[in-house]
């Protein structure tokens, strides 16, 4: 079974010289051992894994910035129409708030 890993680097990194083989000598020719059985490793992937694999390959198809928004924007900004909604950027702004830790240090009072 062969397959391909997504952002696996296929060379292996080295750990230690001993890992590398460095400093090691080669088995010897006469060894029992040496080419009676080849040893097989095996991999499941789960459904978990497989389906953010899908998700993560979909998501690198969308580009980060979509280039007709900022079109959009950049037109209306020129003209002077772009409109600037101060209710929604509060809301955002206390969305964002809201996902920040808590620090107990700080009282709602301590901010005068």
């Amino acid at each position: 079974m062969s397959g391909k890993i997504n952002g696996v680097n296929s060379s292996p990194t080295p750990a230690s010289p001993a890992a590398s083989g460095a400093g090691q000598r080669a088995p010897a020719a006469s060894s029992p051992a040496a080419g009676a059985t080849k040893a097989t490793d095996s991999v499941q992937i789960t459904d978990t894994a497989s389906h953010l694999i899908t998700a993560e390959q979909a998501l690198a198809d969308i580009p980060v910035i979509s280039p007709v928004r900022v079109g959009r924007v950049s037109d209306s900004l020129a003209a002077g129409t772009y409109k600037v909604s101060a209710e929604r950027v509060a809301n955002k702004l206390l969305q964002f708030e809201r996902l920040l830790p808590q620090d107990p240090a700080e009282s709602p009072d301590s901010a005068e």
